[in-house]
C-alpha cells in the first residue's frame, strides 16, 4: 500500500513539473496568434485569456465576490437613461408609439380596434376564429412557411381577441423587429381564410368551449358582462357560441375585416425598437391602406341585473360588481388602487410577503373555510367597466359568501386607515412596474 501511495504521489509531482512548462507555452501562443482573437471584446491579454482557459476546465468555483479579468468593476456602472416615448400618426390614420429600452430585444404589438362588441349576428365569433388564424397560414404563405419564418427569427408570438380589440403580439432581438413584424401584420390583415384554415380554427374553438364549461370562474365572467349590459355592446361574448361556430364560413370573417377594420382603427406599439426603424416598416406594411369610415361602435350602456346559471356540483362561483370606470377616466388609478385594498387569494396561499395576507378579503371573507377563493374585480373599456368580487364556495354556503362579499363591497364606504392606502398604493405600483416589465 505505501508503495502503490508514493508511485500515485511521484506521478502526480511528474504531472505538476511538466505543466509549468507547457503553462508558459500555451501563454506565449496565446500571445502571439490568439490575443486579439477572444470572442469577449473586453479579454485584451494573454492572461486574462489563460484566466478563462483554464477555469473553464479545472474544477474550482469562482466566488461571487471575485471580479472575473476583463470585466467591468460594478462602480463603472452606467446609469440607464430614461425611456423616450414617441408617437407618429400616418397620413391615412395609423398611429405607432415606441419607446426606447435598455435591452438587446423588442416587444411589438398591432391593436385592432374591433372585437365581440362589434360584431352582428351574422358575424357573431368572427374574433374568436381571427384569434386562432393568428400566426397560422396567410393569403402569401402556408402555415409552415409561417412558423419557419417566426423561429428563424428567434421570434415569440401571440395573439388574443377581447371585447374592444383583437392582439398580434410579438418578442425578438431589436435587430430582426421589421421582419417579424412584416410576418406579425401579414397575419392580422391577410389571414388565409381557405375551408381547410376555417375548419381547423372550429375545432380550437369547440376546445375553448369545452374548457369554459369547465371552467366556472371563467364562465361567471362572461355571465357577469351579459348582465351588466344585457348581451349588448360589452354584453356580446367574446366566445363563439357552438352553433355560430358550426356555421361560420372564411367568407363571414372576411366580410367581418372589411367592415370593422380601419387605419384609424390600428394602433402599432414598439418597445426596444427606434422610432424612425418602426416608422419605415409600418409604413410599408400600412402606408397603402386605405382610409375608410366605418361605423363607429355604439356606446356601452350599464343595465345591471341578476342572472343564476346551473354550474358543475358541488360548487358556487359567485361575482357581485358595480359599474365602474372607462380606461381613460381620471379615476381609473384611484379604482385600481381601491382593488388593491380589497385584494384577494385563495384558501391555499403560502402566505408571506407581498401574498396580500392584510387586504380585506384575506382578513374578512377568506377567513371563512366554506370560501375556496375571492379576488377583486376591476375591468376597464372604452366607455365603461366593472368592478366588485369574485368568489368560490362550497354550494351550501352561496348564501352565506353572497352576504360576505356584498358586505365587503358595502364596508368601502367607510374610511381608510393611513396604513391601507400607503400599503395598497405600492401594490399598485409594483403591479404596474411589473407589467412594464413584459
Amino acid at each position: 500500500r505505501f508503495s502503490s501511495r508514493m508511485l500515485r504521489l511521484t506521478r502526480m509531482r511528474s504531472v505538476a513539473a511538466v505543466s509549468r512548462p507547457l503553462l508558459s507555452h500555451v501563454g506565449a501562443r496565446f500571445v502571439t496568434k490568439n490575443a486579439m482573437e477572444h470572442p469577449n471584446p473586453n479579454i485584451k491579454s494573454a492572461s486574462d485569456q489563460l484566466w478563462y482557459q483554464f477555469h473553464n476546465f479545472w474544477p474550482v468555483q469562482v466566488p461571487l465576490s471575485m471580479q472575473m479579468p476583463g470585466t467591468p468593476r460594478a462602480e463603472d456602472g452606467v446609469e440607464a437613461a430614461e425611456p423616450v416615448t414617441e408617437l407618429t400618426t400616418l397620413p391615412n390614420g395609423v398611429r405607432v408609439i415606441t419607446e426606447s429600452s435598455w435591452g438587446l430585444g423588442a416587444s411589438m404589438a398591432i391593436f385592432l380596434g374591433t372585437g365581440s362588441r362589434v360584431e352582428t349576428k351574422e358575424t357573431h365569433g368572427c374574433s374568436h376564429f381571427l384569434q386562432h388564424l393568428a400566426f397560422k397560414a396567410s393569403v402569401d404563405k402556408s402555415q409552415f412557411m409561417m412558423t419557419r419564418e417566426i423561429e428563424s427569427l428567434g421570434g415569440h408570438v401571440a395573439a388574443g381577441a377581447g371585447r374592444d380589440c383583437i392582439m398580434y403580439a410579438g418578442e425578438c432581438l431589436s435587430s430582426d423587429a421589421p421582419e417579424l413584424f412584416e410576418l406579425m401584420a401579414e397575419s392580422a390583415l391577410k389571414p388565409r381564410l381557405d375551408k381547410l384554415d376555417v375548419d381547423n380554427a372550429r375545432a380550437l374553438v369547440f376546445g375553448d368551449h369545452q374548457n369554459q364549461m369547465q371552467n366556472g370562474a371563467g364562465a361567471v365572467q362572461e355571465l357577469l358582462h351579459a348582465v351588466a349590459y344585457q348581451g349588448q355592446t360589452l354584453g356580446a361574448s367574446v366566445m363563439c357560441d357552438p352553433h355560430a361556430a358550426e356555421m361560420m364560413q372564411g367568407a363571414t370573417i372576411q366580410q367581418f375585416l372589411d367592415e370593422t377594420i380601419s387605419p384609424s382603427r390600428v394602433i402599432v406599439v414598439g418597445v426596444g425598437v427606434e422610432h424612425a426603424r418602426m416608422l419605415d416598416t409600418v409604413q410599408k406594411v400600412f402606408g397603402e391602406m386605405p382610409s375608410s369610415s366605418p361605423k363607429e361602435p355604439e356606446l356601452a350602456k350599464y343595465y345591471g341585473g341578476d342572472m343564476r346559471m346551473q354550474g358543475e356540483p358541488g360548487l358556487a362561483h359567485i361575482a357581485i360588481a358595480l359599474e365602474g370606470v372607462a380606461c381613460d377616466d381620471k379615476d381609473m388609478l384611484a379604482l385600481a388602487t381601491l382593488q388593491s385594498i380589497l385584494g384577494g387569494g385563495d384558501q391555499f396561499s403560502a402566505g408571506g410577503p407581498g401574498k396580500g395576507l392584510t387586504s380585506r378579503i384575506f382578513r374578512n371573507v377568506l377567513s371563512n373555510p366554506e370560501v375556496q377563493t375571492a379576488n377583486g374585480i376591476n375591468v376597464s373599456y372604452k366607455d365603461s367597466g366593472l368592478f366588485g368580487i369574485q368568489a368560490t364556495c362550497d354550494s351550501q354556503y352561496a348564501d352565506k359568501t353572497v352576504k360576505l362579499l356584498t358586505t365587503e363591497l358595502a364596508r368601502l364606504r367607510k374610511p381608510f386607515t393611513e396604513e391601507e392606502v400607503s400599503r395598497a398604493k405600492n401594490m399598485t405600483r409594483s403591479s404596474l412596474f411589473l407589467n412594464l416589465e413584459t
